[in-house]
């Protein structure tokens, strides 16, 4: 699972539940991770240098979960590139005042290295790159609970029947400035911010939502199928994955789709 900190922050990392903190390792880059017993079981200092930094946490019988350390690079929003990379601008007064719309602090720098990182079990980075461009560096958002979000909106199609290994991700991270040459009019939509993303299902490998209806067409009836089960994902956890659903129809360049996203409040269209 991936996480994202900014240079030289620090972040607790714990284990959960009854097993013995002190059964545990960590395995971090060098001289990021100390014992922190007030707090939780380590304290994780990111390196000075952005970057992607695995830290793996391990049992005694060599289980262990991998966190995909994101370390950001720095962006004071002065002009509207970063290194090369055309950003655009962000408001910079956040809507209605709300924290999840201040402007970022940094990105993901995406290199040849980085572009295929696992960032959750069934999902790699370059799923959610912005489609200005294929030239690298390039630079991203991505929130953890999106990708939380996805990952339990997956399982539950695959409960269903639909074997597939991933969600299609049709849209992600998008900068202000590829957000505008594509027409939207939003300012502050949540793909800016990282935490949005459209799908749907894509057994057949045709770059379109399948026939999850088994109606022999694929309509805007097969979006909220998926739509309900992203209903039933948010309703089975409560408040964690607060925030849009869209249904989107079929249109000549593409197939029907569906809109998440984690703004904080709940919003259904």
């Amino acid at each position: 699972m991936a996480v994202t900190v900014m240079p030289g922050e620090t972040v607790p990392v714990s284990v959960e539940g009854d097993e013995a903190s002190s059964s545990y390792r960590i395995e971090a880059p060098a001289d990021t991770t100390t014992w922190s017993p007030d707090a939780a079981p380590w304290s994780f200092t990111a390196p000075e240098t952005p970057g992607l930094h695995p830290l793996v946490v391990q049992n005694e019988d060599d289980a262990s979960i991998q966190l995909q350390v994101f370390v950001l690079e720095p962006w004071d929003h002065d002009g509207t590139h970063l290194d090369g990379y055309r950003i655009g601008r962000y408001e910079s007064e956040p809507r209605r005042g709300l924290e999840t719309y201040e402007r970022p602090e940094g990105f993901i720098r995406v290199t040849e290295e980085t572009r295929t990182a696992q960032v959750a079990p069934n999902f790699r980075l370059e799923q959610f790159l912005c489609k200005q461009t294929d030239a690298l560096p390039q630079f991203v958002l991505l929130h953890t609970h999106l990708l939380q979000l996805l990952e339990d909106v997956l399982a539950t199609v695959r409960e269903q029947g639909h074997d597939i290994p991933t969600l299609y991700i049709m849209s992600g991270f998008r900068t202000p400035h590829y957000n505008r040459s594509i027409g939207n009019t939003s300012t502050y939509s949540r793909h800016l911010y990282g935490d949005a993303a459209d799908i749907f299902v894509d057994a057949t490998g045709n770059g379109r939502m399948d026939d999850l209806t088994d109606t022999g067409r694929v309509t805007e009836a097969d979006a909220e199928l998926l739509a309900d089960i992203v209903d039933t994902v948010k309703a089975d956890n409560g408040e964690a994955y607060v925030g849009g659903l869209g249904v989107y129809g079929p249109a000549p360049h593409r197939g029907p789709f569906v809109h998440v996203d984690l703004r904080g409040h709940r919003v259904r269209w």
